[in-house]
């Protein structure tokens, strides 16, 4: 035990050294360029053989049944410079790679299709396919090496590297390419977690009362066994996801599903870890009198909490990192599996991985004068209405707002119906950046009709702009999509939907609905590409971190005012309270109040009622500020939202628990709540 001591204290002088960190940079750099040049010319190489394949298929027509279509239909190939590339797998999918003027609409998805065959099969044909990406991952990974060499991580850096490949090579030679990928992600994940928390402790070396408080709760963080079972369970359940996740699916729904439950377990385990450390922190330190220490230097009360807060929020923003870094890079391998079809990747590609906004119809509303009218006549066939204003029962003011509300409510509703056999047009407007990136939007639909049986299919025709009716058979009360080409929108960026309440028989023949048709506000939707997955993530990672300031701000000002079992229940009640307010406004819409009850039965369902209310309107910024949906969705989280949710809650809302909790802790005799009596 001694001989390994010293030895270890001798490595550790050793890579300190000048010289030693000059021959391991080195060494890095070279052992870097050979593992990665491999990669990077295969990826340029498979770039540029994509280009030339799409250049190619653009002339394709099967209409016309030119040279290129005849080849790709009958060989599934292409020639690029006297070399035919091709597959089987391409020709069986040929056909659906024409539409019906015999063109090509999925150039890039075809031509990558086309070219896989070409691809190194030892490397991931979607990272292959950006080789500025790949060229980017390869230096990042030899810059984080040299880096870590320089901060003094040289040791357990080999240590990772060794204890590495003793799982690696076991399973690269039984062929097992995910628990590889799995072992590889939890060793590199380690590897950026510890480096980052010795940049941020570097960071952290100035001479301040505020720096120096958070520098000590960083190596709290990194060296409590709570903080590390923490942080250590999420980085290897992290990587072990995908092996969870049924290839045999459609890949959208692979790389939907990961997405949705990579991000909610990197929040939910930083949430956690935030929730425990922060109260931890202040109460334990109360608690064993190690405070003292602290507050008898020239360190004031506000500089010890405002230190616990930042070293709390470094904390959060690297476990975010590392967990965002690795989800990004799991949805990127997930990518890679085989898509079901050319539909399947389109839809990854254009639903999935991008950022979408979201555009409702245009609806009429009712013009004052005709409005009134209306009333005028419900009045007038009202006798008893008629009696309640004559007798001063009811103001007629009163009864006039609540007969408008109710008339422009019933006139939205009407528009959102529509009769069997008959059809309606719906107008979306504001879609010219959906013209500009060239990808189809997407029509997202959820209809209501007769019993809503989830076991029946409903038919319903759509006609986009001048294109030729569309039939789809729906269910109702479920979200459908319908990709819209992008044709068919007007020079004006307006779209035009006529929705039929009908369909058509193999004969072509019409035939109308079984009931009317009717959806709600948001039961009829056009989603359309605004931006790419990369910013939209960031942005989602950049709410994530705001929500977890205010849990850390909350903690802290828990703990310095009550006992540890406390400030954990207080703060954890919060935190669920906030989380679920978006359900809590479901739940009140169906919230039924039996008014022929008792009084005390009444008083006691108006109370919950006021409770739940009040929860929610308090807590809907935490929860309405966008995220996971949103991201999984494809939807735009704007950055609107970020500053909103960060200057709400991430400011206000972390300053007004941190002042709370800093005005008792101010007042609080430390000396009688120290020590165990």
């Amino acid at each position: 035990m001694i001989s390994f001591r010293s030895a270890s204290e001798r490595l550790d002088r050793w890579q300190e050294t000048s010289r030693a960190r000059m021959q391991l940079t080195l060494a890095v750099v070279l052992v870097g360029s050979l593992l990665f040049s491999p990669l990077v010319l295969a990826s340029w190489n498979f770039s540029r053989t994509v280009t030339q394949v799409a250049t190619i298929l653009r002339e394709a027509n099967a209409v016309e049944r030119n040279p290129v279509a005849i080849q790709l239909l009958e060989r599934g190939s292409v020639t690029i410079e006297g070399r035919e590339i091709g597959s089987v797998r391409v020709q069986a999918l040929a056909p659906q790679f024409f539409d019906e003027r015999g063109q090509i609409e999925e150039i890039d998805a075809v031509a990558s299709l086309v070219a896989s065959v070409v691809a190194p099969p030892w490397a991931p044909q979607r990272l292959i396919e950006n080789p500025w990406l790949v060229t980017g991952l390869a230096g990042a990974v030899v810059a984080l090496a040299v880096i870590a060499i320089w901060v003094g991580l040289a040791i357990q850096l080999g240590v990772l590297l060794v204890l590495g490949c003793c799982f690696l090579v076991p399973l690269w030679m039984a062929g097992q390419l995910g628990p590889m990928v799995a072992v590889g992600g939890i060793v590199f994940l380690f590897f950026v977690f510890f480096l980052l928390c010795r940049l941020a402790l570097a960071s952290l070396g100035r001479a301040s009362p505020v720096s120096g408080v958070a520098h000590t709760l960083l190596l709290e963080g990194v060296r409590q066994r709570i903080s590390l079972g923490f942080i250590g369970t999420l980085l290897v359940l992290l990587p072990l996801i995908p092996l969870w996740i049924d290839s045999r699916e459609p890949l959208r729904y692979q790389v939907q599903t990961f997405l949705s439950r990579g991000t909610s377990l990197v929040f939910v385990f930083a949430a956690g870890l935030t929730l425990f450390l922060s109260c931890a922190t202040v109460a334990f330190e109360i608690r064993d009198r190690q405070i003292w220490n602290v507050l008898t230097k020239p360190v004031s009360r506000f500089q010890y909490l405002a230190g616990k807060l930042l070293g709390l929020s470094i904390l959060n923003a690297i476990v975010l990192i590392v967990g965002g870094t690795a989800v990004f890079v799991y949805v990127e391998y997930l990518s890679t599996r085989q898509a079901a079809d050319i539909a399947d990747a389109a839809a990854l590609r254009d639903q999935v991985l991008v950022a979408r906004e979201v555009a409702h119809p245009a609806y009429q509303q009712l013009q004052p004068d005709e409005l009134n009218d209306i009333v005028d006549r419900t009045i007038a066939r009202d006798s008893v209405l008629q009696a309640d204003i004559a007798d001063g029962r009811r103001y007629e003011t009163e009864v006039r707002r609540e007969l408008q509300a109710t008339k422009n409510q019933e006139y939205l509703v009407q528009q959102r119906t529509i009769e069997p056999g008959k059809a309606r047009t719906y107008v979306f407007s504001g879609l010219h950046e959906a013209m500009r990136s060239g990808a189809d939007p997407v029509l997202r639909y959820k209809f209501h009709i007769g019993r809503d049986d989830s076991h029946e299919t409903f038919p319903a025709l759509f006609v986009f702009g001048q294109t030729p009716p569309a039939m789809v058979n729906y269910v109702p009360v479920q979200r459908n999509v319908f990709a819209i080409p992008v044709n068919a929108i007007g020079t004006d960026g307006s779209l035009s939907i006529e929705v039929v309440n009908g369909g058509l028989s193999r004969d072509r023949q019409f035939y109308p609905g079984t009931w009317s048709l009717n959806f709600d506000f948001d039961g009829l939707e056009v989603l359309h590409r605004v931006g790419g997955f990369e910013g939209n993530y960031l942005r989602a990672l950049l709410i994530d971190w705001s929500k977890l300031v205010f849990i850390s701000a909350l903690g802290i000002a828990a703990a310095s005012v009550l006992s540890f079992p406390v400030a954990v229940l207080l703060a954890f009640t919060v935190f669920i309270s906030c989380a679920v307010s978006s359900y809590l406004g479901v739940a009140l819409e169906n919230y039924y109040i039996d008014e022929k009850s008792d009084l005390a039965t009444k008083a006691f369902q108006y109370t919950i009622r006021g409770i739940a209310g009040t929860v929610k309107v308090a807590c809907s910024p935490f929860a309405h500020s966008g995220g996971t949906d949103d991201l999984v969705n494809g939807q735009l989280i704007p950055w609107s939202s970020v500053l909103r949710t960060g200057g709400l809650v991430g400011v206000l809302w972390s300053l007004l628990a941190f002042s709370i909790g800093f005005l008792g802790f101010r007042r609080k005799e430390i000396a009688v709540y120290s020590g165990n009596n």
